[in-house]
């Protein structure tokens, strides 16, 4: 992993969120980019002085306050190699999210979860949908009150089909870095006879592609997949959740419905990593 690319609102309650996608940058030996999306108004065109002219030192200004709020609170210099900052002029957030990366090929996108205490979060319906049906890379959402910690269990909740295979094929690396476990679980109703088959199956086709020795394999019935998914990382410690988000029936888009996004922020307090079947 080369470029991890963060979204920053510059709030004060998101502080803890840079500091966590700044850690996990070095973990990962990656730079990171961390970029403000500023909403200018209206520019008026004046003799003396051009639109473009005005954006250029607007642009600058910002970029200036962006910089302070990272050595503010990662402690650290803006050396424009380990940690880059980049202000940009866009109406959309997630437009001008997904063109950086575009840019830059990024290997991971962050972005921080709304929580209650800001006016202008990144994690909403449209923009973290957005994102997720386009990223060209994994998207990574982080509690704006994480705490920057080691990595050390990484919990994946499978389908059991051939993308799953793939996206912790990708997955595997990231782990290895961060010196942590992957623990695989998968929570079906009890009329999914064919649960313990297909967990067999799964596993004969992983070790096919991956060395799974440091791979755990767990299958949970129950009709509540959320309020299940959140006991089990609960309960094994579980540091990240990595979903895959499928074409047709992505767990993704489930979340993502306005009644049950407040429901998986209030359940799932751990970052949650997807990727996107489309990008494997």
């Amino acid at each position: 992993m080369k470029t991890i690319l963060y979204a920053s609102d510059r709030t004060e309650n998101s502080a803890a969120a840079l500091k966590y996608a700044y850690q996990l940058s070095n973990q990962l030996k990656a730079s990171l980019m961390v970029l403000y999306v500023h909403e200018m108004d209206h520019i008026r065109v004046s003799v003396s002085r051009p639109a473009a002219q005005i954006e250029y030192h607007v642009i600058q200004e910002q970029t200036e306050i962006l910089s302070k709020y990272c050595e503010k609170h990662l402690g650290v210099t803006v050396d424009g190699k380990k940690i880059q900052v980049q202000v940009v002029h866009n109406d959309s957030v997630s437009d001008a999210i997904l063109e950086k990366s575009r840019d830059l090929g990024t290997d991971m996108i962050i972005i921080g979860r709304k929580d209650k205490h800001t006016d202008r979060g990144l994690f909403v319906g449209n923009i973290g949908k957005g994102l997720q049906e386009k990223v060209p890379c994994p998207l990574l959402i982080v509690p704006n009150k994480v705490t920057a910690k080691s990595i050390k269990t990484i919990l994946y909740a499978t389908d059991f089909e051939e993308a799953d295979i793939l996206a912790i094929k990708k997955l595997v690396p990231m782990a290895k870095a961060l010196g942590a476990k992957i623990q695989i679980v998968h929570i079906s109703t009890e009329k999914e006879y064919a649960g313990k088959e297909q967990m067999e199956w799964f596993k004969d086709m992983l070790r096919q592609e991956v060395d799974d020795t440091a791979i755990g394999f767990t299958l949970i019935f129950s009709d509540e997949i959320q309020d299940k998914l959140k006991t089990h990382a609960k309960t094994i410690g579980a540091d990240l959740l990595v979903l895959l988000e499928r074409e047709e029936k992505g767990f993704f888009q489930k979340i993502f419905h306005i009644s049950l996004v407040a429901k998986m922020e209030e359940h799932i307090s751990i970052p949650l990593l997807s990727y996107n079947e489309l990008n494997l």
